[in-house]
């Protein structure tokens, strides 16, 4: 599924002979992911409820809640 993600933590863990975590489920609500287009190191799913819809997304390697980088920024 994370195949790229896979073989980079693989290099590192080899390298330092640690062993990093994989969160391969939503960490808010236990749901499997995928990984975002162009960053498998963050993973998200959609989720429709009464309000819309919205994506949980989350770090592959620490299972933190993340965002996607916005591609505008205001500067004052």
């Amino acid at each position: 599924m994370n195949q790229k993600a896979n073989e980079f933590f693989s290099r590192v863990e080899k390298y330092y002979d640690v062993k990093l975590k994989r969160v391969t489920k939503c960490p808010i609500c236990g749901q499997p992911g995928q990984p975002v287009k162009g960053n498998p190191l963050v993973m998200e799913h959609r989720v429709a409820d009464a309000k819309g819809v919205q994506y949980h997304r989350w770090s592959y390697s620490t299972g933190r809640k993340v965002e996607l980088q916005t591609d505008s920024t205001n500067v004052l």
